[in-house]
């Protein structure tokens, strides 16, 4: 089936921080008041036959204050969003379920269960727990530009061991219900590897991967469903990697359930 070659790589991702400093000059702003004074003297006081003196009139000048007028700024006006929000679709799984074919049974609770056992402890590598989830499609137009992911939300991680472990997402038929027998459930689960056939080698690039670092697994399944044909579209989850490992999610019983989130790619105006 899937052995761990297929985690045999290792994705680095290299981030580099920008820091940028800002500094702003600091201004001042004089205000000088000039004021004069004037001073009028008047000519000596003559002396008459009457022997009065004229005295001196003294004017006392008055200053003149300058008045300095304030710089009025104009108010800041806030910046208007770059682009408006986008309208979101979202669908909620209409069947869940997670089927250990090994036992030959079914479960149909609150949570789906994915689990994978590695041949270190086991002859062969075994995948007891699968995920199946369904969706109802029908009407969705997919424009070209559009985004689809599938969403999941993991209640619990086990991984016991050393290694890269993950969960996998395949494309199957619809051909099931919560209430479907084992064998039925078989042979849907047959279908996912017949879809990525292509030859004799399978086609990697239907699958989806998440290396499970977060509580919400994420897949991009845009082609998945741009390529449907309205109806149902159906997925399978399994565990895989170098480690035990056992993801529980919460199922559509619980309200948080598997959801497709639909959105137009967002877009902003040219600068």
């Amino acid at each position: 089936m899937f052995n761990r070659a297929l985690f045999s790589f290792m994705i680095v991702l290299l981030v580099f921080a920008a820091a940028s400093l800002a500094s702003a000059q600091e201004g001042e702003l004089t205000e000088t008041a000039m004021v004069g004074e004037m001073i009028d003297e008047a000519a000596p006081a003559s002396v008459g036959d009457n022997g009065n003196e004229t005295t001196l009139a003294e004017l006392l000048p008055e200053e003149e204050v300058v008045e300095v007028e304030e710089e009025v700024l104009p108010p800041v006006v806030p910046e208007e969003p770059s682009a408006a929000p986008c309208s979101m679709i979202v669908l909620p799984a209409v069947e869940d379920l997670y089927a250990n074919v090994e036992k030959g049974k079914v479960y149909n609770s609150d949570h789906l269960v994915c689990e994978y056992l590695t041949g270190w402890e086991y002859e062969d590598d075994s995948y007891p727990e699968v995920v199946m989830v369904q969706f109802d499609i029908s009407g969705l137009e997919m424009e070209k530009d559009d985004v689809g992911v599938l969403v999941l939300k993991a209640e619990s991680m086990e991984k016991v061991g050393e290694g890269a472990v993950g969960i996998i997402l395949m494309p199957m038929t619809s051909e099931w219900s919560e209430n479907s027998s084992v064998s039925a459930l078989e042979l849907n689960i047959l279908s996912a590897i017949l879809m990525m056939a292509n030859g004799d080698e399978l086609d990697f690039t239907q699958l989806g991967v998440n290396f499970g670092g977060d509580d919400v697994f994420a897949f991009d399944v845009s082609e998945h469903l741009k390529a449907a044909e309205g109806g149902r579209i159906s997925f399978l989850l399994m565990a895989i990697g170098d480690a035990d490992y056992k993801v529980s999610f919460k199922s559509r019983e619980t309200g948080e359930g598997p959801s497709l989130l639909i959105a137009p790619y967002p877009s902003a105006p040219a600068a």
